[in-house]
């Protein structure tokens, strides 16, 4: 082919691009001014103009992305990183986000051109006789061609443009989804970890407690023995020391059941999760405050379930669009290049540029028009579906956005409260602690008995059972904010990183993400065994 007539092709497959871009750039109306945001809600705001609880600014705050690092405990951070490695609620979350992605992808490809290329080749002989140079020939002939077909529906009224910002939508929430289930998982872990230390320590008390009660049952029997004490309240003492050991047995139950719980979240073996543990038994990891804005509002882009339900109202409305649109005409454009070449036409035809030219194929068109007249009220229906679930969305959007605050507010209520019983009960605590402490004096002074000195010492493991309690349930207040304030995760941060694993703080971890690998190798297999 002579490169003439190659540009003349190439300008005019060109041709058909440029004419199908400017029909397509008709759709302009679309919701491009909206810059896939919904519609406004209602009049009304969804959070109040500040927090209606105390705020937990009384001491030292750190930033929630390096929280878990401040508990310095590296027991804790090593299970949060391995159960997020772990999780199926994760691995669904990310596999969600690959499947939206593809749905990004096949929507955008709406808005293109549909391009396929062919090729073809046959070999044959006619039976015909033609005249050549050299006399009658029957000529067998070899045919080869290659072509491009193009097919383009044209977005005229926008509805492949909205198509493509519902599911851009979808996927901007799904991201934030896998946020939320790794702030889930590092505050249930953490949550269950926290659970276990106040348990060691319970089953210590628990075990002081039946030493107390075991001794009050001898010293009452040998007391009962000589006449001095009612045999009915020997029995008392000695069923007192049996509730306790009951109550001890409990309690090591209630241990190793959350050990093997945190077995399944985090699927380290057993062995070397309780040599870990063991490392620090009955060390509780206390975190500082975390600083909360005394604005509500700005607590909501801090949520990624709030951000979701705002997609989902934005994916709804987009919705609504693509099935208007489908209630108007659709223009579609086609086009075809081809080149085919025959070597039998080769041998008889001397001209080889007429030849290649006559070998040239290509069309523009049709240009197709498709009007919708009657489909027994389908596209109505869809239509006022759509705008059904957009309006649930909506509802749906206030009521997570009303909730996330609900949740902070729950979480900085428990925490005033429970600042303002700790003082009491360590007040509690230590003067139980002095009334022991005196009356072991006066029972070295032969001025108190045993039983006197065993119920103090009971008194004074309730009283520290009731600390231990409360500082549980501060901690867990504080995991609660953690989690409701969206845990470290901003909507800038709606983006899946590439480095496995994903972890709720890897914006703070100080070392190098291979070695907090190598760390938890090392849990899993405490001997070097592969």
């Amino acid at each position: 082919m002579s490169t003439s007539n190659l540009k003349l092709t190439s300008l005019i497959f060109l041709y058909l691009v440029l004419v199908g871009s400017l029909l397509g750039g008709c759709s302009t109306y679309d919701l491009l001014k909206h810059k896939n945001k919904p519609q406004p809600v209602n009049n009304a705001p969804l959070t109040p103009p500040s927090w209606q609880a105390t705020l937990p600014h009384d001491g030292k705050v750190a930033e929630l992305t390096d929280w878990w690092q401040q508990f310095n405990d590296p027991v804790l951070t090593q299970l949060i990183e391995s159960a997020q490695l772990v999780n199926p609620d994760i691995a669904t979350a990310r596999a969600k986000i690959a499947t939206a992605q593809a749905a990004v992808t096949a929507a955008n490809a709406q808005l293109l051109p549909n391009v396929k290329a062919g090729a073809s080749a046959s070999r044959s002989r006619s039976g015909q006789a033609l005249p050549s140079s050299s006399g009658i020939v029957f000529p067998t002939s070899n045919t080869v061609g290659i072509s491009a077909d193009m097919n383009w529906e044209l977005d005229v009224w926008g509805k492949n443009k909205a198509d493509k910002n519902e599911e851009e939508a979808k996927l901007s929430g799904t991201k934030a989804l896998w946020h939320e289930a790794r702030v889930i998982v590092a505050a249930d872990t953490a949550k269950q970890y926290i659970n276990y230390r106040l348990c060691e320590n319970l089953e210590k008390i628990a075990n002081k407690n039946v030493e107390s009660s075991s001794e009050t049952a001898r010293l009452s029997g040998l007391t009962a023995k000589a006449g001095f004490l009612a045999p009915a309240n020997a029995s008392q003492a000695e069923a007192q020391a049996a509730e306790a050991i009951n109550q001890l047995k409990k309690q090591q139950l209630q241990c190793v059941l959350m050990v093997k719980s945190l077995v399944a979240l985090t699927a380290i073996p057993e062995p070397a999760l309780q040599a870990a543990l063991d490392k620090n038994s009955g060390m509780t990891p206390t975190p500082v405050n975390i600083e909360v804005d005394a604005v509500p509002a700005k607590t909501l882009a801090q949520r990624p379930d709030v951000l979701n339900a705002e997609r989902n109202v934005a994916a709804a409305s987009f919705e609504i669009k693509v099935n208007e649109a489908q209630r108007y005409p659709s223009l579609s454009l086609g086009g075809n290049i081809g080149l085919s070449y025959d070597t039998a036409a080769h041998k008889l035809i001397t001209n080889r540029r007429s030849f290649f030219k006559d070998g040239l194929t290509w069309s523009i068109g049709p240009l197709a028009v498709s009007i919708p007249i009657y489909d027994a009220g389908v596209s109505k229906a869809n239509i006022k579906a759509a705008k059904a679930q957009y309006e649930a969305a909506k509802i749906i959007y206030e009521s997570v956005a009303r909730n996330a605050v609900r949740e902070v507010e729950d979480a900085l209520v428990t925490l005033n409260s429970t600042a303002l019983r700790l003082d009491d009960v360590k007040k509690a605590a230590d003067g139980f602690n002095a009334s022991l402490t005196a009356t072991q004096t006066r029972y070295q002074a032969n001025l108190a008995n045993l039983f006197e000195l065993e119920e103090a010492r009971r008194a004074s493991l309730q009283a520290d059972t009731n600390v231990f309690t409360l500082e549980n349930e501060r901690i867990l207040a504080w995991i609660d904010l953690y989690r409701a304030m969206g845990g470290g995760w901003t909507a800038t941060r709606n983006t899946l990183p590439n480095d496995t694993p994903a972890l709720i703080f890897e914006h703070a971890i100080n070392h190098d993400i291979n070695e907090v690998e190598v760390n938890l190798i090392d849990m899993k297999n405490p001997d070097g065994n592969p």
